[in-house]
């Protein structure tokens, strides 16, 4: 008969291998923060504000506000993109580069245009700050009305080649009593504006008559009609008028009316 082997017990050995790994760390030598390498030079974007309110402003009105930003970091800021949410505001920075505790200004202009009430816009700034590559700085504020123009444009949608088409424009005061039409003028010579009217019901304000065509040929209209005011703040406000001029085998409906 074999004699059995010995076995070997298992727990004291996992005991004494951990105690074993315990003590080279321990004898480790410790690595202090002083002896750490030191984080690498970095840019950082600073903005001294990053929200604008205007107040109030009117229609066809702009205004500029200048941002002030800072390189706080301990590199080189680059300013890479910079873009707005919509046409009616432009951005443009006065340096694209500053050192290390530089300073500059981002000017912001916004136009009202056609706009009314309560507006909020956005500018973006991109940035090689790698903490904060991005920054939205916000212009708000609200765009009051001296007029108000019913409808604010003229579409004819489709006319046939050789038609007239008209269209009457509603043009009432918002906020005073009344005001004059010191004159009309339209950039295309395919559309004619007549007098300006009295109002039917005797409401203060006119009623602009629009004519469109005749035309010769097949094309596209896009014309507007820029009328002056003796308006303190809208001292002259556009009509847009667009629509297409086709042949009369493509005139499959009638054209919509305003």
């Amino acid at each position: 008969m074999k004699k059995q082997r010995d076995e070997i017990p298992v727990l004291p050995l996992m005991i004494a291998l951990l105690l074993a790994a315990a003590l080279l760390l321990a004898a480790a030598p410790m690595v202090s923060a002083s002896t750490a390498p030191a984080d690498e030079p970095s840019p950082r974007i600073e903005f001294a504000e990053t929200t604008f309110d205007f107040g109030t402003m009117y229609q066809n009105e702009e205004v500029t506000h200048l941002f002030t930003f800072r390189n706080v970091g301990s590199a080189l800021l680059k300013i890479g993109k910079v873009k707005s949410s919509c046409g009616c505001t432009a951005a443009m920075p006065e340096k694209r580069e500053l050192p290390p505790g530089g300073q500059t200004n981002l000017r912001v202009t916004f136009r009202s245009g056609s706009m009314r009430d309560r507006i909020v816009k956005h500018v973006y700034v991109d940035s090689n700050d790698p903490v904060e590559p991005r920054v939205t700085l916000t212009v708000r504020g609200e765009v009051k009305v001296e007029v108000d123009v019913s409808p604010r444009g003229v579409y004819v949608g489709k006319i046939q080649v050789g038609e007239t088409v008209r269209r009457t424009v509603e043009v009432t005061p918002v906020g005073v009593d009344k005001f004059k039409i010191l004159g009309i003028s339209v950039d295309n010579p395919a559309v004619e504006v007549g007098p300006p009217l009295p109002l039917d019901d005797k409401r203060p304000g006119y009623k602009l008559v629009i004519e469109l065509g005749p035309l010769e040929k097949p094309g596209r209209i896009n014309a507007k009609v820029t009328v002056r005011t003796d308006l303190p703040h809208t001292k002259e406000f556009k009509i847009p008028v667009y629509g297409k001029v086709v042949a009369p085998e493509d005139a499959h409906q009638d054209s919509p009316q305003q």
